[in-house]
């Protein structure tokens, strides 16, 4: 079993999140996050020109992002990862990131099953 963490762009939360659960992923957990790459936080100015933020107030700016959790069976990570990628990869900084981590064990509370029948 793997743990799959998604970080997506705000705007493309519920387009991810219909993806998945056209694709039959439905166990997730969400949250909205702060956060940022390595590149300069860039914003669009009220005349639609960007401009990066290099200033001292903004130089450590944090973006929001949502956050998706989801643990799968390793045998669903790839087809996962790509349908996410299909949804969120335009090509520009900021599309977002996916980590993948092995996870040792899973409980379901209610019924005490373990392991990958504890996640179905």
């Amino acid at each position: 079993m793997k743990q799959v963490m998604i970080i997506v762009r705000p705007g493309c939360y519920f387009k991810t999140k219909q993806a998945l659960s056209d694709n039959r992923f439905f166990a997730m957990s969400t949250k909205e996050v702060l956060g940022r790459g390595k590149a300069f936080v860039h914003f669009t100015s009220g005349e639609g020109k960007e401009t990066s933020v290099v200033n001292e107030v903004y130089e450590n700016a944090l973006v929001a992002k949502k956050l998706i959790e989801m643990v799968v069976p390793d045998e669903a990570v790839d087809s996962l990862i790509q349908l996410v990628l299909s949804v969120n990869s335009h090509g520009t900084e900021g599309d977002g990131k996916i980590f993948v981590l092995p996870v040792e064990e899973s409980i379901r509370i209610h019924t005490g099953e373990t392991g990958e029948d504890a996640l179905v």
